[in-house]
């Protein structure tokens, strides 16, 4: 059950990045969703779910909107994985968890693409980059986070019974 959920999750996402998010946008920049999912699903589901999550998302987004395969895949891979290590160590019910994993993977998302297109001998200015597009990606993440981690809570976490006295 949970994999068809994942699944819907993952291409309602994709439909929603590629028709309508683009024009939600501040100053240019626009939520990067599939990082908030990823994120938000390792923190609920783990390191295993996150990892496939950021996989798949990773997949869809640079087959249509990137012109190098693989780069967002590889990143939100490992995004998934290394967040989805701390699904044990981190309160579920704490809401700035996901306000702060979100904004700690904005900017590891952004430093590792950018890394990667150096490589690809792409020009980019980092400061400005950072200044004018990271910065605000980050508070725009940060606030779609809790929503979305509000939700997915209540769809992936199990509640838990407890017995004891009244």
């Amino acid at each position: 059950m949970t994999s068809l959920i994942v699944f819907l999750i993952i291409i309602i996402n994709f439909i929603l990045e590629s028709t309508i998010i683009h024009h939600f946008d501040i100053f240019g920049v626009v939520p990067n969703t599939a990082l908030i999912i990823t994120v938000i699903v390792a923190l609920l589901r783990g390191k295993r779910l996150g990892s496939v999550v950021g996989l798949i998302s990773g997949l869809l987004e640079d087959i249509i909107f990137c012109p190098i395969i693989g780069i967002n895949a590889f990143i939100l891979f490992f995004t998934g994985y290394f967040v989805g290590l701390m699904e044990n160590k981190l309160s579920k019910d704490n809401i700035l968890i996901p306000i702060i994993s979100s904004l700690i993977s904005t900017i590891s998302y952004h430093l590792m693409y950018s890394l990667f297109l150096y490589f690809l001998s792409y020009d980019i200015s980092l400061v400005n980059f950072f200044k004018k597009t990271v910065l605000i990606e980050m508070a725009f993440n940060g606030f779609i986070s809790i929503f979305l981690y509000k939700w997915f809570s209540k769809i992936f976490v199990i509640p838990s019974i407890r017995f004891g006295k009244r």
